[in-house]
């Protein structure tokens, strides 16, 4: 063969065995587990090789997150033969409530990874899964409620009627329930508190997770219902805040485009009583709409800060000790997470309230 036939050939075989990036959605039908931590997924006839150094991912939890928190020492316990959460156990261990497959068998998973276009053979680097996106927007019909956070045995939340779906929180530890909040993202103390349409007041909302395959505990009985992660109420609601007393800052959205604009979006109010009136006193905020909104964020090293472009107070909103804010800056690079600060006028004196760690949708340059 001569050297130019061998350079062509050569340069035919690197490109044949480049990994070609993928992306799927569809049903997971089986796992196959080779060890605790590896495995073989089939999804859409798709066979996809994981190991323990993909990421596996729901709404409100990740593998390496849970066992950060759950276990001392951080995530070094993670890969350990017989972890509650290895992976096999994630893919298809305990059975979700209302559930039949074991798992997210038969959920509705999205992959990302690579795959070898000679032998076909896709290797996950990340599975995020909801197992199915259900939602449902609409009217609080009736409530069951018998602690803050509306999730001991039996509670339960109906919407749109009394042959609407009821709404049950998510218990597993890899689709845990997220607080309930009202449109400000504040969370709530439901405990024995009537959001249906017996208590005069029309509250709305929107649920997000599963309709179950089998009946789950709903009241003194039970029927299929939705088991949520999420669960927003559509109204300012002071009269159902947690920490009334208190002014707190909340985040939509925080959003970085790498040389471009790093934005921040959220809700913050004002200490109020039960009808929407101010209660704080000397230096506290008696409105939503004063201040200003500041955020940190580091980068290679280096914590930066960035005010709003014509630092601007926050937006009064309905009742006005609730406050609506976007800050917009420029930047050159962007950071995983940010601090977000609600400040007195100018910054004199220290911040109202703060929303720490909060992870930064990292976005291509456009």
């Amino acid at each position: 063969m001569s050297a130019a036939a061998a350079a062509a050939m050569s340069g035919v075989c690197a490109t044949a065995s480049a990994q070609i990036l993928v992306e799927i959605e569809g049903p997971m039908s089986a796992y196959v587990a080779t060890t605790g931590n590896t495995g073989t997924m089939t999804v859409m006839n798709n066979k996809i090789a994981v190991d323990a150094n993909t990421v596996f991912a729901s709404p409100t939890e990740t593998r390496a997150d849970l066992f950060a928190r759950r276990l001392p020492g951080g995530g070094r316990e993670l890969n350990e033969a017989g972890a509650v959460y290895n992976v096999s156990n994630w893919m298809r261990g305990d059975m979700f409530d209302g559930r039949r497959q074991r798992g997210f068998i038969g959920a509705t998973v999205i992959v990302t990874g690579t795959v070898d276009p000679v032998t076909g053979v896709v290797t996950a680097q990340e599975v995020f899964s909801d197992i199915s996106e259900n939602v449902v927007l609409g009217a609080v019909y009736e409530n069951l409620c018998t602690n803050a956070a509306c999730n001991d045995p039996g509670n339960f939340i109906r919407g749109n009627g009394p042959l609407g779906p009821a709404f049950v929180p998510n218990a597993d530890k890899r689709l845990p329930a997220l607080p309930i909040t009202d449109a400000g993202l504040f969370e709530l103390n439901l405990a024995f508190k009537n959001l249906g349409v017996s208590s005069g007041i029309i509250t709305s909302f929107g649920g997000e997770g599963y309709f179950t395959q089998d009946p789950v505990p709903v009241g003194d009985g039970a029927e299929q219902a939705i088991v949520y992660y999420a669960f927003e109420l559509g109204e300012n609601r002071p009269d159902l805040l947690a920490t009334p007393g208190i002014p707190e800052i909340s985040t939509l959205r925080v959003r970085c485009t790498e040389g471009s604009r790093l934005e921040v979006r959220g809700f913050v109010h004002a200490p109020t009583d039960a009808t929407g009136a101010p209660t704080g006193g000397a230096g506290m905020p008696q409105s939503g709409g004063v201040g200003r909104i500041r955020a940190t964020m580091t980068v290679n090293g280096t914590t930066l800060t960035f005010l709003d472009e014509d630092n601007a107070p926050p937006v009064a909103d309905v009742p006005a000790t609730y406050g609506v804010y976007q800050l917009r800056q420029d930047v050159a690079a962007c950071g995983d997470s940010v601090n977000v600060f609600w400040d007195p006028p100018g910054g004199v004196g220290a911040p109202w309230a703060s929303a720490l760690n909060v992870p930064v949708d990292r976005l291509r340059e456009e």
